[in-house]
């Protein structure tokens, strides 16, 4: 079985100002100067946010397959995205990371499309594959997370995100 992992981008753009990435694009301050980035999502529990950095949210998820944590990504998803979604209609430039930008970052920008743009979940993950092919590779292991939001937003169970 072949697990390596292709080439892939520090950090690729999703949709206009909201960028998915690793670790080393939410590091590197020339791409967060030149994508004019003035907001960070960190999908870590412990990487550092970059100096340069003002308004930064920390999600405080692991990636290891256990059930809390995954639980914990859907409990953490509902007041990320209401953030994620205030930011995003002040205009300001978004990224939004993990350690590899492949599992726990995609997972949150995928219910961010959920709720902007009323994607379910099969459609939002394609939409981020499309455009960040290592996204969910092998396989989305936050699905169980993405699918609990999508009932509670098919429910309107999140008020004040419009």
């Amino acid at each position: 079985m072949n697990l390596s992992i292709p080439f892939s981008n520090n950090a690729d753009q999703i949709i206009p100002n909201v960028w998915l990435g690793n670790l080393r694009a939410a590091q590197d301050e020339q791409f967060l100067k030149n994508a004019g980035i003035q907001v960070v999502f960190n999908a870590t529990k412990d990487a550092p946010f970059h100096p340069s950095i003002r308004r930064r949210y920390r999600i405080p998820v692991d990636d290891n397959l256990q059930e809390e944590e995954i639980r914990n990504m859907e409990l953490w998803s509902y007041e990320i995205v209401y953030k994620l979604m205030k930011e995003y209609k002040e205009g300001r430039p978004i990224l939004i990371h993990c350690h590899a930008g492949m599992q726990r970052s995609p997972a949150i920008t995928a219910m961010f499309l959920m709720a902007m743009y009323r994607m379910g979940v099969d459609q939002a993950k394609a939409f981020i594959r499309n455009k960040r092919p290592i996204a969910f590779l092998p396989t989305a292991n936050f699905e169980k997370a993405m699918r609990g939001f999508e009932r509670s937003l098919s429910k309107n169970l999140i008020e004040g995100i419009e």
